[in-house]
This record gives C-alpha cells, sequence and structure tokens, in this order.
C-alpha cells in the first residue's frame, strides 16, 4: 500500500469519536474498494496504540468514572450506561468495564478480622470474561454491554482473532502442499527443541524471484513500518539466524516503505507466490532448479 493512501486511512481513524465498531463502518464507507480484513487491521493497530498512550490518564480519572456510572444508576438510565461513558471519553468500552471493575473490588474487598482489607489482588479479566461471576447483577450487565459493543478489546474478539490466524495458518499450509513443497511445521520443530519457529520450514529451499527461500512465515494482519519491525526483531531475526533467508506474507497487506531493497534476509509479499522453482538436492544428482507455476486464482481459495 502506498504512504499516502495509508495516511488518508489513518487520518480517518484520527479523526473519529466513537466506538471503533462505527469507526470501521466509516472506513468501509470511505475506501470501499480496500479489503475489509485490512481496513479492520489498521484500526486495531492505531487504536491499540492511542490506548497505550492514554490509558495512565484514564486510570486516573477511575474515580470520576465510578461515579458518573453511580450517578446514571440512581437516575435509573437505560442499560448501556459504561458504553455511552466508554463513547464520551474515547475510551474502548472493555477498557471502561476493566476500569470499573477495578474500582469496584476495591471498594468490596473482604475485611479481616482487624476491619483491614485483606492483600491479593482480583484478577479482572476473569470477571470480563465471565461477567455472571459479578455480584452485582447490574454492573455484570453493563459490564457484557461492554463486551458486546467493543470489537477490539472483547473477549470474544480475542477469541475470534485467534481463530483467524490459526484459519491463516491452514490456508498456508494448503497453498503448500497446492505447490507440492516438502515442509516441516511448528509443531513438529517445537518437538525437537526449537522455542521460536516459522509457520513452515521447508525439507528443500525454492527460489522465488531469484531469492532462496527456507522457512515461510505468515501474519494475518496489517503490516506498517512499527508492525514490521516488532517482528523482525522478536521473530524473523530468529528465524534468519538458524535457517538462513526466508518469505514473510502480510495477508492483509503491507505498507511499501517497510521493504528495503536489496535485503537479503527475507523478502515480503501480501499473497503465497507461485512462480516458485524447487532446488533439488544434491543426493538426487539432479543440480537444476524445477519451475513449478501454479494458476493465480488458485491462490484465492481460504479454505
Amino acid at each position: 500500500m502506498d504512504t499516502s493512501l495509508y495516511n488518508e486511512i489513518v487520518n480517518v481513524i484520527k479523526n473519529f469519536n466513537g466506538l471503533t465498531r462505527n469507526c470501521a463502518k466509516k472506513l468501509q464507507e470511505t475506501f470501499p474498494n480496500i479489503d475489509t480484513n485490512t481496513l479492520y487491521s489498521i484500526l486495531n493497530i492505531q487504536y491499540q496504540r492511542k490506548m497505550r498512550c492514554t490509558y495512565g490518564k484514564f486510570q486516573n480519572n477511575r474515580n470520576r468514572y465510578w461515579d458518573l456510572f453511580q450517578k446514571a444508576l440512581r437516575n435509573n438510565e437505560k442499560s448501556g450506561i459504561l458504553v455511552k461513558l466508554s463513547e464520551m471519553f474515547d475510551i474502548a468500552p472493555c477498557l471502561m468495564a476493566k476500569l470499573i471493575l477495578q474500582k469496584y473490588f476495591d471498594d468490596h474487598q473482604d475485611l479481616d478480622k482487624n476491619n483491614e482489607k485483606k492483600e491479593g489482588s482480583v484478577n479482572i479479566n476473569t470477571y470480563l470474561k465471565n461477567t455472571y461471576m459479578i455480584p452485582d447483577s447490574d454492573l455484570a450487565y453493563e459490564v457484557f454491554l461492554c463486551t458486546v459493543f467493543d470489537n477490539l478489546y472483547s473477549p470474544l474478539v480475542d477469541a475470534m482473532r485467534l481463530s483467524l490466524g490459526q484459519q491463516y495458518e491452514v490456508r498456508l499450509q494448503k497453498e503448500a502442499i497446492k505447490l507440492g513443497l516438502a515442509f516441516r511445521g511448528e509443531e513438529y520443530l517445537r518437538k525437537y527443541g526449537y522455542d521460536k519457529t516459522p509457520d513452515l520450514k521447508l525439507d528443500v529451499p525454492i527460489v522465488i524471484d531469484g531469492f532462496v527461500i527456507n522457512w515461510i512465515e505468515g501474519k494475518a494482519v496489517f503490516a506498517d513500518e512499527d508492525v514490521h519491525s516488532d517482528y523482525m526483531k522478536n521473530q524473523y531475526l530468529s528465524y534468519w539466524n538458524r535457517f538462513g533467508p526466508g518469505l514473510v506474507i502480510y495477508w492483509f497487506g503491507y505498507l511499501k516503505t517497510i521493504v528495503e531493497t536489496g535485503d537479503k534476509r527475507f523478502i515480503v509479499r501480501d499473497y503465497m507466490p507461485t512462480n516458485i522453482k524447487k532446488i533439488w538436492s544434491i543426493q538426487n544428482g539432479n543440480h537444476m532448479p524445477e519451475e513449478t507455476t501454479v494458476k493465480k486464482t488458485d491462490n484465492n481459495n481460504s479454505d
């Protein structure tokens, strides 16, 4: 993706006030020709960065949010109070729910025989995932609504994100099999003691656009410079040190500026290339690469 188009998308996100689910709809309307997964991934990245920068301020205002919540309850306002507060203060609903839960449990923590609060912190995430465990029924329902209206920080979204990642891992394996590649998966490599493993470690290297590939890693995200840099430091460089050069696939696209000209460690694509050349082992007595080409249309099957 060109930098100019990326900046247009980011500007829409930064200038939008309200819930991220509504921002996602705005992005789809503004950029109808861009894949929905790509837009959502960019929104996810930008909003999480924003929340990391401002969450400390929200923590300091926790008592204020609690007072507003209690006032709304006393006034018998309609359900969805916490969702409205999150929209008012531009904070993710589930993060608002966490702040309110922290305040609630701080005020209702059990007292010991000396009328002092017992030590030990409450795992807020447990109550966010299991709202029926919250003793206060009104608060429980309000927190539940936060998990419904939050499309970035909800436990349900976390499960969907994990499922999406697994779906694209399966897709990568299927496309590799269609191309006739011999490979080992993550489970096999971990079994033999590798702590950091790519999605696929090729038994026989291949050549793509003149670049030798020993491993393939797929990510179901859009990659800008910061995302790519984090993955490179935490994963790709380890793969390169152990296995040599490889291929990185960002299924939802990437910013063109992340590609370094002449990089010999890995190449970056947003699809599984089909114009590959297989390098047969010397033991087979064939030193010439065999070129394999598969129609691009086969690459669109995600199942």
